[in-house]
């Protein structure tokens, strides 16, 4: 009853109110309509005067987050899958497991620079889908684990001058000082020319965002003081029994099988002269070849030969090293021009039962065992890697003598085409 009574009072006190309201209101609203105005011009005098407004996103975030985001994501998809596998089993229960530094693989096939190695490895990748490296046999961030293809791998089988044996070299103060001489040759400064680098054996304690340096030099003369020669030299190991069993080869990681893989000599000297020659054949040697040379075989002095004769002193001494290591090291050898990847593979023991991983062995069967015998796997390989002489550079029996294309040397000399055509006759090519 008493809102009644008293509703009609307050709607009459809040007419007179609203009146009151509507006046001052209407007072308000001229002075924010003027104040308004007023702020108007002035933000268009300030947006006439300031620096236009930032429409979009800091272009070097977006480009980093483009880069860096994939980058990121690549390397944790590496770490998982080559070093932790074990944590995503459960979503992947036949992973395989990580291969470290000291595991076994199944292969590792060494040959001269220019024998077709890139070709050989890229064949067993593609054609066999096997987990093959081109010199890289570090497995924690590359899939490699089924082995690798390397012509400095072969420094496995190369005895250590001044300590396997004697030579006669331009250094002084003792037979091992002549050996470390030689590696801080080799690793001095790095020379990607030549394709080595000493991440390619294990993923060591130097950064990746530099590519030499102090860490890396001392990592290089560490890695090369190990593998030089270590697979002439046997050690013993110790089981999981802690029984002692004696390994053929002292080198850091194992392999089962190394094949020596070969091509004619002739052909392998022509695409050296077409990659490392400055000039053609008459031409300048470059100096990363020079220096790895040098090094390796410093019986010769390589700086004062012509291309020919450097690249022919090099091939012979490269093979003829690997030849002498079949007694201790060396399975099996092939003619890269006569073989194909199911040959390879079977050469390799990827066939075997005792193969180190049984799904890359059941891989390879299923390949290679198939009916079409026209698939690649079963083909001679075709070159179509690293193909630097393309009609550039053909040598004949002639051109290995002294006196001819550029050569110091007594004019018919022929130390070197003896030395070459009795490699040939080994390597078990025609050498007429």
């Amino acid at each position: 009853g008493e809102l009644n009574a008293n509703g009609p009072a307050r709607r009459r006190r809040n007419k007179k109110k609203s009146r009151s309201s509507c006046a001052g209101s209407s007072e308000s609203t001229l002075a924010v309509s003027t104040s308004s105005r007023s702020d108007s011009k002035e933000r268009k005098k300030t947006a006439a005067t300031a620096p236009p407004a930032v429409t979009h996103k800091n272009p070097l975030f977006v480009i980093t987050a483009v880069i860096l985001m994939p980058y990121a994501l690549y390397n944790a998809y590496l770490y998982l899958f080559l070093q932790h596998p074990e944590l995503i089993s459960f979503l992947y229960p036949t992973i395989r497991p990580a291969v470290k530094v000291h595991d076994s693989r199944q292969l590792l096939i060494v040959g001269t620079i220019s024998s077709g190695t890139s070709q050989v490895a890229q064949d067993l990748k593609n054609n066999l889908g096997l987990e093959i490296g081109h010199e890289n046999a570090e497995t924690s961030w590359s899939f490699v684990r089924d082995g690798t293809v390397s012509w400095f791998h072969g420094i496995r089988y190369i005895p250590r001058p001044g300590m396997d044996v004697n030579v006669e070299t331009n250094n002084s103060g003792g037979e091992n000082i002549s050996f470390l001489s030689q590696v801080k040759d080799l690793c001095r400064e790095l020379q990607p020319q030549m394709g080595f680098h000493p991440f390619m054996f294990r993923d060591g304690k130097c950064s990746l965002r530099q590519s030499w340096g102090d860490c890396w030099r001392g990592e290089c003369e560490d890695i090369v003081q190990e593998e030089w020669g270590c697979g002439l030299r046997s050690r013993n190991d110790k089981r999981d029994d802690n029984e002692l069993h004696q390994r053929r080869d002292d080198c850091e990681t194992p392999f089962n099988k190394v094949l020596h893989q070969v091509r004619h000599p002739l052909r392998t000297i022509e695409s050296l002269v077409a990659k490392f020659c400055i000039g053609g054949v008459e031409g300048k040697v470059q100096s990363s070849f020079l220096i790895f040379a040098n090094a390796l075989f410093p019986q010769h002095n390589f700086s004062e030969m012509s291309c020919i004769e450097a690249a022919g002193y090099y091939v012979d001494e490269y093979n003829s090293a690997i030849i002498r290591a079949r007694e201790v090291g060396i399975d099996d050898q092939f003619q890269v021009e006569e073989a194909t990847p199911c040959q390879i593979a079977k050469a390799a023991g990827f066939m075997d039962s005792d193969s180190v991983y049984s799904p890359s062995r059941d891989r390879v069967l299923k390949v290679c065992n198939s009916e079409s015998s026209n698939s690649a796997a079963n083909q001679l390989m075709k070159s179509t890697e690293n193909r630097y002489n393309k009609g550039l550079v053909s040598l004949h029996w002639e051109d290995l003598l002294g006196g001819k294309n550029g050569s110091r040397k007594k004019a018919g000399d022929d130390d070197l085409q003896k030395r070459i055509k009795r490699l040939t006759r080994n390597l078990g090519y025609d050498a007429t």
